[in-house]
């Protein structure tokens, strides 16, 4: 049965990487022939309004997405993570995943009264990682190619273009995530949306903090009036100076963060290290019966430990 196992997984593994590479191989050709993903679907359709709510449905954040009460914060962090739903590569990689984890833990846990748990645990906290990661990659992309964005805004704004003009170019000449969020922001305002509405939506599914200020900049100046121009630039300044800050930050936290992530994962390296070479150095645990307890009060100190250390090398400025 294992054998079955290990052909199958070898099989799905071969699978998937294949289908990687052909992914990337025509998103490196897209891009020569779009600046961001919205451009090539609005290519590629006529009908931009359907194209808009393709676009949305695919994210999942088309409807009333915010007033889901049990999923609301995890179906708002898929949103931001800027994942398209496929149901099939999903389905493939889940089925991928669930083989791989299977097969380790027969081989590192041959208790099955521990092993089942794991194996739930991980395929429940996986996807999750995973989307938490995409999401915090994007959302430093997009973070850093803000003021950029801002820039292209004030030059068409300096010509004479109005704001609807000016969020329009950025979507068209800026790539993605930023490209394809400010085409989103123009489709509201094009279909009707009022600009606090479309500037919060856009927060709510890009998640960057620095938005907010955008958000209170084009507010207060369309309630009261004043250079847009001057506001915008020094927005941009403030958000560059903002992102340099952090830089440094990071770069001082690096040791600190590097040393976390080693002293969270050098306890699992080592027990496969030991149970690669000497396969039978932990049964005298598993057969006193205690096993399962060891393991629960060992991860327990080590999740509680790895809290300590991501509040010790994680600043807040």
């Amino acid at each position: 049965m294992t054998l079955i196992l290990l052909y199958a997984a070898v099989f799905v593994a071969a699978l998937v990487f294949v289908e990687a590479l052909l992914r990337s191989y025509f998103r490196t050709s897209e891009r020569h022939k779009a600046v961001n993903d919205r451009l090539s679907l609005l290519a590629e359709s006529e009908n931009h309004r359907e194209t808009y709510r393709e676009m949305l449905k695919q994210r999942g954040a088309d409807n009333e997405w915010r007033s889901l009460p049990l999923m609301q914060r995890l179906r708002q962090y898929y949103v931001q993570s800027g994942i398209k739903f496929d149901g099939k590569r999903f389905a493939l990689y889940g089925v991928a995943g669930a083989l791989v984890v299977w097969l380790l833990l027969q081989f590192l846990v041959p208790s099955n009264l521990i092993r089942v748990p794991i194996f739930l645990a991980v395929c429940l906290l996986v996807p999750v990682l995973v989307i938490w990661r995409v999401r915090a990659k994007r959302i430093r992309k997009f973070a850093e190619k803000l003021p950029e964005a801002l820039d292209v805004a004030n030059r068409s704004l300096a010509a004479g273009h109005p704001l609807p003009a000016a969020i329009s170019l950025v979507a068209r000449e800026m790539p993605d995530p930023i490209g394809t969020e400010f085409g989103l922001l123009s489709d509201e305002l094009t279909y009707g949306v009022t600009l606090d509405d479309a500037l919060m939506n856009l927060n709510d599914r890009v998640g960057v903090e620095d938005l907010n200020l955008l958000a209170i900049s084009l507010s207060v100046q369309a309630g009261t009036g004043g250079n847009l121009v001057e506001i915008l630039q020094n927005l941009s300044k403030t958000l560059r100076d903002r992102s340099m800050l952090k830089a440094k930050v990071r770069a001082i936290s690096s040791e600190g963060r590097i040393t976390a992530i080693f002293m969270s994962i050098y306890p699992f390296l080592l027990y496969a290290m030991i149970k690669a070479l000497s396969p039978t150095y932990f049964d005298p645990v598993w057969q006193s019966g205690y096993g399962p307890t060891i393991v629960t009060v060992l991860l327990v100190v080590m999740g509680i430990g790895n809290v300590i250390l991501y509040k010790m090398v994680n600043f807040e400025y």
